[in-house]
């Protein structure tokens, strides 16, 4: 396939991952200048990968780097700095010595609380551009897309793991 120099652009600039990601890079960035606002000025877009992960009854390191699809390496250096700001406590896990369990403490709750509000924020500002029935209309969308990617990726790996 022969592509212009102005084409091969084009779809370089327009294809569905580069949109979802610039969409998603704009929303965080939007989310987190406002939980910088309400007093987390240290935080930085790695550190979404905890926020969207920790669990109030606590999850371990591991699980957290998987759902987070980072190494369990990167996920520990930033719960360490979540422990460190007194966000998060670090605990042996009793069901499996060799993993750690990351508990969200009354100040990582408040964290969280702030986390909600500044995503609200971020959809607000989102549906004062392109208006609230467009939004609805993008996060049924993304919920259908999730749903059958979920339910395909379930299906792979159930496949998967009958052939070995």
């Amino acid at each position: 396939m022969t592509l212009t120099h102005q084409a091969l652009e084009q779809l370089r600039f327009t294809n569905l991952g580069r949109l979802l990601d610039e969409v998603h890079l704009g929303f965080d960035h939007a989310a987190l200048a406002y939980l910088r606002a309400r007093g987390y000025p240290w935080l930085n877009p790695a550190h979404s990968h905890v926020m969207r992960t920790m669990q109030l009854e606590g999850a371990s390191i591991s699980a957290m780097a998987a759902q987070a699809r980072i190494s369990k390496q990167a996920m520990s250096k930033l719960v360490m700095q979540f422990r460190a700001k007194g966000l998060l406590r670090v605990e042996d896990d009793p069901g499996d010595g060799r993993n750690r369990i990351a508990v969200v403490t009354d100040a990582g709750c408040d964290l969280l609380v702030h986390g909600v509000e500044a995503l609200r924020q971020a959809e607000d500002d989102l549906a004062a551009r392109i208006g609230r029935t467009e939004l609805e209309g993008l996060r049924r969308i993304l919920r259908l897309v999730r749903d059958k990617s979920t339910t395909i990726q379930r299906e792979v790996e159930t496949a998967r793991r009958r052939r070995r």
